[in-house]
């Protein structure tokens, strides 16, 4: 009996053509689609019904006195141009605010208004949270031993895509609590 075949996006997903066997991309983008699902639904649940996944990227890197635009894009591996429609869009929700920059008086500075500063704030305390439940769900030991290896990785692989792991003294704090 031959083998049923595989459709081509099935492909994708199979490893040494073992139909059983998952690849490591795919698995990886179950687990952080799992926990953007949870993620965004406790996010609902805390009145932040305006922020959208894309937003993210912002709100990831934007702390303190802000930060330029071209910086911004760089950290978060975006062009100027999409990272501009980011801001754009979270300035017209009130998230953020653009000022001149005071070493620079061409150059602008992004950087969160309070209401940015508490969904900040919001966001980072969710996603403590539910790391804590996968620890819970999955195992403390087991989620802490991921969590090292995944950094591990990310610093071999990305160094200049994670400044809070490769720098961090310059890693981005959560706003303070009011």
């Amino acid at each position: 009996m031959e083998p049923k075949k595989v459709r081509p996006a099935q492909d994708l997903v199979r490893v040494g053509g073992d139909v059983s066997r998952v690849t490591l991309p795919a698995l990886l983008d179950l687990a952080v689609d799992a926990m953007f699902v949870d993620f965004r639904k406790l996010l609902e649940e805390a009145g932040i019904t305006d922020v959208r996944p894309t937003h993210g990227c912002v709100f990831r890197f934007v702390h303190g006195d802000g930060m330029r635009l071209t910086d911004l894009a760089a950290l978060a591996g975006l062009t100027k141009q999409s990272l501009g429609e980011i801001v754009d869009d979270l300035a017209r929700l009130g998230y953020l605010e653009r000022y001149p920059d005071p070493t620079d008086k061409r150059a602008k500075l992004i950087r969160l208004t309070p209401k940015g500063q508490e969904a900040q704030r919001i966001g980072f305390a969710l996603f403590a949270q539910l790391e804590q439940d996968w620890a819970d769900a999955f195992g403390p030991d087991r989620i802490a031993a991921l969590r090292s290896l995944l950094e591990e990785v990310a610093l071999a692989k990305a160094p200049t895509a994670v400044p809070e792991l490769a720098h961090p003294d310059r890693a981005p704090e959560p706003a303070p609590i009011p």
